[in-house]
């Protein structure tokens, strides 16, 4: 679905939203609503639908009397100007040698307009605005009219918190409700009937299931049964050492997964239409779901929304989703509160709006217990080359917030820390005490081949290692030290620059090589530095930097293991 990069959907006075607009100021692949009960997070979902398919459903709905109010903005393109102002016309108070030559200058300008309930667009604003003064009024509205709803013709498919998928007697109705309802009779007409695939039940939906379940569980076969007695079909799973289980005796996390997948796979297929012309808006996921699996579903969703073009909203009370998607350049996460008058809502974009989430949510700092795994590094420019370079050597399978976690232990704090059996620490920091699958990455700081490493950190280094962590001294002097030549080159746009030697001091290498004073600029700015120059890196670049294949080699695969994903490697 190709939706203009600057679309922004807002309502106001309706039901929750007072007279100040509250909504989306772009839509994102993927895009999570946070909030407390009650605070109109359900209402944004109904924002959306109404802007795919706009009626008078929002009528006597008003917030406190006032009459509801929904606006669209975004860019102006050049069909709709070219409606508007004609290369055959001259004159008649617009300047220029014609009208198109006018009307050419507002090509990416930002139009907003007032959507009605029977689909028609009223003129709000132009920025810029129009500088003629002939006619404004009605090249305004037409340009309005013109325009087009981004989200008119798109499919809303909305499933909510509380559903369940249960026997069902045979109907010709196909059709998935918003509860779960028509679940079993639409699986079961796809296996059954000869005019469905029934390989997009054993075969597509099937691998999908196990593609999010595994390693937790398998599953060899789906398959529907007649139960005589109550005239109704059952689903049953064929589970290993389990033989046939019938779906009602299934949690009702997996049956949310299996909505999920029937909502992706079955339904644009009974409905004729391509799956990504689907606005799909789920509710509640997580009920009765691990947060690792929590993890592998919203993960998926992510990569069907970026592959296919389809759109999802999802509306949580989940810590696991701000893991999942607060760093995500293709998901946002809009926070909704409510004070006791009316509601408000924004985007999560500052530290500050995160942890007003995680107030919400009432998440405890002991949740990072929860995480599979934490990557421990000096700073936070240390942990932007990590995240890269694992990123790179993993083809994009390990993410942070999705399969493990990164925290800093800075420096000189290392010397409190300690990687032993909590049961052993007496003083200071146990690293296992807060996660028992830990790694640590630590720069040597070596200067010549012939210095060592500092007592403190062999010391953490043999305990991490000792209780089965993994354990990365840098070959070179500090994290920097792996950066390639060609990097370097692509960031300065020169040809001439080196490589950054093995031992050598970084800031030093950039007044020699780039120019003097580049070295105390990068020394006041290392987290910024390290966020320009990491886009500019390939996994080529990384196959030749000393001993950085064989240390994310065997951090990739703790990585995967700790997951679940593979062994040990």
């Amino acid at each position: 679905m190709n939706l203009p990069e600057q679309l922004s959907i807002r309502v106001k006075n309706y039901k929750c939203f007072g007279e100040d607009e509250q909504g989306f100021d772009e839509i994102r692949p993927i895009n999570v609503i946070i909030g407390r009960n009650n605070a109109g997070k359900s209402t944004l979902l109904e924002l959306v639908n109404y802007v795919v398919d706009p009626s008078d459903r929002f009528q006597g709905l008003g917030h406190r009397g006032g009459l509801p109010h929904v606006s669209v903005t975004q860019p102006v393109e050049e069909p709709a100007l070219r409606a508007v102002f004609s290369e055959n016309t001259s004159g008649g108070g617009i300047p220029g040698r014609n009208h198109w030559e006018y009307g050419a200058r507002w090509i990416g300008s930002s139009i907003k307009y007032k959507l009605q309930a029977d689909g028609t667009q009223a003129f709000v604003a132009l920025d810029p605005p129009f500088v003629h003064t002939s006619n404004v009024d009605r090249h305004q509205n037409q340009l309005a009219s013109r325009v087009g709803n981004p989200l008119s013709g798109k499919v809303f498919k909305h499933m909510l918190a509380e559903r369940d998928v249960a026997p069902e007697g045979a109907t010709r109705e196909l059709r998935l409700g918003r509860h779960g309802g028509g679940a079993t009779n639409i699986i079961q007409y796809f296996i059954n009937a000869t005019t469905f695939p029934r390989e997009s039940i054993e075969g597509e939906l099937l691998g999908e299931l196990n593609r999010i379940y595994e390693p937790d569980s398998h599953f060899d076969r789906i398959l529907v049964q007649w139960i005589a007695e109550q005239n109704l079909w059952e689903v049953y799973l064929d589970e290993p050492g389990k033989g046939l289980v019938p779906l009602t005796h299934t949690g009702s996390g997996f049956k949310t997964i299996l909505l999920v997948l029937l909502h992706l796979y079955l339904v644009p297929y009974i409905e004729d239409k391509d799956v990504g012309d689907y606005i799909f808006a789920f509710e509640e996921l997580e009920n009765n779901l691990h947060p690792a699996l929590q993890r592998r579903l919203l993960s998926y969703l992510r990569d069907f929304a970026v592959e296919h073009g389809c759109i999802f909203f999802l509306t949580t009370h989940s810590n696991v989703v701000i893991d999942v998607f607060s760093r995500d350049g293709n998901a946002q996460i809009v926070h909704v509160t409510h004070d006791g008058e009316r509601a408000s809502a924004r985007r999560v974009q500052t530290y500050v709006d995160n942890t007003g989430v995680l107030d919400d949510l009432d998440i405890r700092a002991s949740d990072l217990l929860q995480a599979n795994c934490v990557l421990w590094v000096e700073g936070p420019s240390d942990r932007l080359y990590l995240n890269r370079w694992i990123e790179l050597w993993s083809d994009g399978a390990l993410r942070e917030g999705v399969h493990y976690q990164c925290m800093f232990y800075g420096g000189r704090l290392l010397a409190h820390i300690s990687g032993d059996d909590p049961e052993l620490v007496k003083k200071g920091i146990s690293l296992m005490s807060l996660n028992r699958n830990a790694a640590l990455v630590v720069d040597s700081d070596k200067a010549r081949t012939s210095d060592n490493v500092s007592e403190t950190k062999e010391r953490v280094a043999n305990e991490v290692g000792a209780m089965g962590g993994v354990v990365w001294i840098t070959d070179g002097r500090e994290i920097e030290n792996y950066i390639a030549a060609d990097v370097m080159r692509r960031y300065y746009g020169r040809a001439e620059v080196r490589r950054v030697r093995r031992f050598e001091d970084f800031a030093k290498y950039l007044d020699r090589v780039v120019a003097d004073g580049e070295g105390k600029r990068f020394e006041r700015a290392k987290v910024e530095f390290a966020a320009r120059v990491c886009p500019m890196m390939a996994k080529d670049d990384l196959a030749t930097a000393r001993d950085l294949p064989q240390r994310l080699d065997e951090l990739c695969s703790k990585i995967r293991a700790w997951n679940g994903l593979v062994g040990p490697g």
